[in-house]
């Protein structure tokens, strides 16, 4: 029975090792994944809640507080003080007397509540404002994610769209190279044309090596920027064809661009406000709190260790006031700590303008590549079919003895250019439509 258990428990485990599914992602998918799961995403969240957890601290500075207390003493030697003999009738004298006794515990407990403080309000404040600019920094960190998972997702398409182009190309070149041979043999060509041929081969296996390579890193670092471990396979569902035409059919160059709502500007604006509460709480230091206070105690002096005998009295003893604290002079400490504060606001407002400048100019670049890298890619479309269109039918002159191998070694590699320009600028413009994209994003509080 246990050897039959045990059997079922590993064909089980076999079972569902050999029946886990490839994770299947299309782009939306991806970057949906990878917003649960990134590892930078992950510690953003954890900066929200480190924040949230701040502006308790702070709150809770200003509610009630309970303090209790136990003191403990053991008078191992009680000191003695010399009193006058006169006192004692003994004219003339000092008299060694020690007061107190052996054993004494004090019980106590003390309420306390703060009844103002600009200290306390500002720095309040301050802790709210910088939840909210941890909050812009997560969206910042979406959108940076979102950005370079988008990134690697068109890298790994472009590389898959290589390969299978070579590996059509590869299987009708070894086709031509095959029945080169053989005309070969029977003398109607030269064997130089099939050397040729075979070169031809031997460089688009090298090519297909060295993309293959490629998309084993580029599949790496998109599942890097997922959150998804290294020994997982993904395969993408959207294909590149595809994705070029929704980026050139999309509406991108209609959209206003308003620097004020990008969240890079935002977040600057977020710690300009801090800096400025920082201002005002570095000067709060300069104004007085108060404070009302309520203590109860009990204490017990004993010459014997009996602190909890009932019979044996315990003196109660309490008192409410008012604390009222005034700073006066503090040697130029919180004068310098407000100088700081002031250097650190004008240091942001100097960022704040440079900011501004920079993502306006920013966005008149990403435009201008974008519109570039459409034309380009147009233009690369273009020469792409012309370009297979002379490949395929000098190939067909080629086979009807029309044309040599040269002719058809020269289409060839026209043909593998072009193949090659459409890619890369069909990758060129998938990023440049990304980065615009990725400028135009407004910052919206979750």
């Amino acid at each position: 029975m246990k050897k039959y258990i045990l059997s079922l428990i590993l064909l089980t485990v076999v079972f569902k090792a050999f029946s886990q599914d490839t994770l299947k992602f299309s782009l939306k998918e991806a970057v949906n994944y990878a917003i649960e799961h990134n590892y930078d995403i992950q510690r953003s969240e954890k900066d929200i809640e480190a924040a949230k957890q701040r502006v308790k601290e702070n709150k809770a500075y200003g509610l009630p507080q309970l303090n209790g207390s136990v003191v403990y003493k053991d008078n191992i030697a009680r000191p003695v003080s010399l009193i006058p003999g006169e006192f004692f009738g003994h004219p003339g004298e000092e008299i060694e007397v020690q007061f107190g006794t052996r054993y004494n515990m004090n019980v106590g407990a003390e309420l306390s509540q703060l009844l103002f403080s600009s200290e306390y309000i500002f720095g309040l404040k301050t802790a709210k404002k910088f939840f909210e600019k941890t909050n812009v920094d997560f969206f910042k960190n979406k959108v940076a994610v979102r950005k370079e998972v988008a990134n690697w997702y068109y890298n790994v398409l472009v590389t898959e769209e290589a390969l299978r182009i070579i590996d059509s190309t590869l299987l009708s070149t070894e086709k031509l190279y095959n029945e080169t041979k053989e005309i070969v043999k029977t003398g109607m060509a030269e064997d130089t044309d099939a050397d040729q041929l075979g070169l031809l081969v031997e460089n688009l296996k090298a090519s297909k090596t060295k993309f293959e390579n490629q998309l084993g890193i580029s599949k790496a670092f998109l599942k890097f920027y997922m959150g998804i471990d290294s020994d997982v396979d993904i395969k993408l569902t959207d294909n590149l064809i595809s994705l070029v035409q929704q980026k050139k059919n999309n509406t991108l160059l209609n959209i206003s661009f308003d620097y004020h709502s990008n969240p890079e500007y935002v977040s600057l604006f977020k710690q300009k406000e801090i800096s400025e509460l920082q201002i005002k709480l570095a000067r709060s230091g300069l104004y007085p709190s108060l404070r009302a206070q309520l203590l109860a105690n009990t204490n017990a002096q004993r010459n014997q260790w009996d602190f909890f005998d009932t019979s044996k009295k315990w003196y109660f003893s309490s008192y409410w006031g008012l604390s009222l604290n005034i700073p006066i002079v503090s040697g130029g400490q919180k004068t310098a700590k407000i100088n700081q504060a002031k250097i650190a606001f004008e240091q942001v407002s100097i960022a704040e303008k440079q900011i501004a400048t920079k993502l306006q100019l920013q966005y008149q670049t990403v435009k201008s590549d974008y519109i570039n890298a459409l034309m380009v890619l147009k233009n690369k479309e273009k020469n792409k079919a012309v370009a297979e269109k002379i490949y395929n039918k000098t190939r067909q002159k080629y086979l009807n003895g029309m044309a040599g191998s040269l002719d058809i070694l020269n289409t060839h590699n026209q043909y593998m250019r072009a193949e090659n320009d459409y890619v890369t600028s069909s990758l060129n413009f998938l990023k440049a439509a990304e980065a615009l994209e990725n400028i135009l994003i407004k910052f919206q509080n979750k």
